[in-house]
């Protein structure tokens, strides 16, 4: 199977919740003390591993994807996660995070790695369920590292409130004409946070759009997303 971001030969399987989100939310896994799987066709799959393929898309990208090319996204990410993930609860009161707490001297840049970030996974998914998004527009901004002129994405504190710790994401749910998608949207959701993805290319309805961001819209502070 070929890297769809690339088209070299494509050799691994990408975590669709990143392996760094659930160590910090489950701590370890093992066969001893396993993760519960559940999908729409399945529940209560133990899962003994964090590298297990049951976490990781069937769409597959080769290795120089996989690390040099998409790894200082993968970071990005994995710093404003841990951020939220400790300071989501007061700052929903507020609205709005002040970027330069997490990114001092790099904001621009850093979330433009969150966006890419937020692009592999949103590329893993629609390879996978042959969603109608072009995945070229998708795989030429991520080998480029610029935005995606149509992918916003929004932060805000996870409305599903539970005893028991989860992590997972949404099916896609899109707005088609045609053979195409002109409106998609999915979230990703991992211990007190979710995040909302959304691609809109014609369809911008402005309830939906509301305190999503775009790298070409980032300033100083972020506003957050009430669900």
């Amino acid at each position: 199977m070929i890297c769809w971001i690339c088209g070299k030969e494509g050799f691994t399987g990408e975590h669709l919740i990143k392996a760094s989100d659930l160590k910090s939310q489950f701590g370890q896994v093992s066969q001893d003390y396993p993760l519960y799987y559940h999908s729409g066709k399945k529940k209560n799959i133990p899962v003994g591993s964090l590298n297990s393929k049951r976490l990781k898309s069937n769409a597959l990208i080769c290795n120089s994807c996989n690390s040099s090319t998409t790894q200082p996204h993968d970071k990005a990410w994995e710093q404003l996660s841990s951020y939220l993930k400790s300071n989501i609860t007061v700052y929903q009161k507020n609205n709005k995070i002040k970027l330069s707490k997490i990114f001092p001297g790099s904001v621009h840049r850093s979330m433009l790695y969150v966006h890419l970030y937020f692009l592999k996974i949103f590329g893993c998914i629609i390879v996978e369920n042959k969603a109608s998004i072009p995945i070229g527009e998708i795989s030429e901004s991520i080998l480029k590292c610029k935005a995606h002129k149509n992918i916003y994405i929004a932060f805000g504190e996870n409305p599903v409130k539970s005893k028991n710790n989860h992590a997972g994401y949404t099916p896609i749910h899109s707005v088609d004409m045609g053979n195409e998608s002109v409106f998609a949207s999915w979230m990703y959701v991992t211990d007190n946070i979710a995040v909302n993805i959304i691609y809109a290319d014609e369809y911008k309805d402005q309830n939906v759009m509301r305190n999503t961001w775009h790298p070409s819209s980032i300033k100083k502070y972020l506003a957050l997303k009430k669900y």
